[in-house]
């Protein structure tokens, strides 16, 4: 006879209430923000999208973007929840642990942004970081869009798949590092005059946080 497998079930329940949630907040902010919206899909590649905020004169951090980041957390927070109970089956499988999950992505995502503006003041390169966490936050909302449709297949369709797992995990990081190199692209001058901060910066707020997380989980 076959070894037997334990398995730990998803509870759909409350997930399906949470994907309720995300799907209410992607109407309002679609309802109050709907021309932003449709320049903030393809902001990778078009300036219309920091162009109308610039017209504006609004911040990085505003209504819409907080709307967004709010479904980002939700959505990483939910594949992190899943990747945990396929990876540790003997995990407890309760809403109490993707609480745990959320608020700590929550916690890290909000402090690293506030060290990064007290960090960028100190150093004399506030426009740089500006300009890098515009990037970096809508393109991680953006992310968090992509990242639904496959925490539905994994909650509904198909459960734990480690190649799913994986890929998502790759096309992080190759997505991330697209990100970094139109960065380097459209604020290059920028950069090369304050090329030290810029390799500071990112061994100590971009390399350095993710290592010690990574760490941690493996033991």
């Amino acid at each position: 006879m076959l070894p037997s497998i334990e398995r730990t079930l998803i509870s759909k329940d409350w997930l399906t209430l949470l994907f309720v949630t995300i799907l209410c907040i992607l109407v309002i902010t679609r309802f109050i923000y709907r021309k932003r919206l449709g320049l903030f899909v393809g902001f990778l590649f078009s300036n219309k999208y920091q162009h109308q905020l610039q017209a504006k004169q609004e911040k990085n951090i505003n209504g819409f973007t907080s709307l967004l980041f709010l479904v980002q957390v939700i959505s990483f927070s939910i594949f992190t929840y899943i990747v945990a109970l396929f990876f540790k089956p003997y995990t407890v499988n309760t809403p109490l642990l993707f609480i745990k999950i959320s608020s700590f992505i929550l916690f890290f995502l909000v402090i690293k942004y506030i060290i990064e503006k007290i960090i960028a003041v100190i150093l004399d390169i506030e426009s740089y970081i500006d300009a890098y966490n515009f990037q970096k936050i809508n393109a991680r909302n953006l992310f968090g869009l992509f990242l639904l449709p496959v925490n539905l297949l994994l909650v509904y369709s198909f459960e734990g798949k480690r190649v799913v797992f994986f890929s998502v995990f790759f096309i992080f990081i190759v997505y991330n590092l697209i990100v970094l190199f139109l960065l380097l692209k459209n604020y290059q001058k920028l950069i090369i005059s304050k090329l030290f901060y810029f390799i500071l910066y990112l061994c100590a707020l971009e390399i350095a946080p993710y290592l010690v997380i990574y760490k941690f989980l493996i033991k």
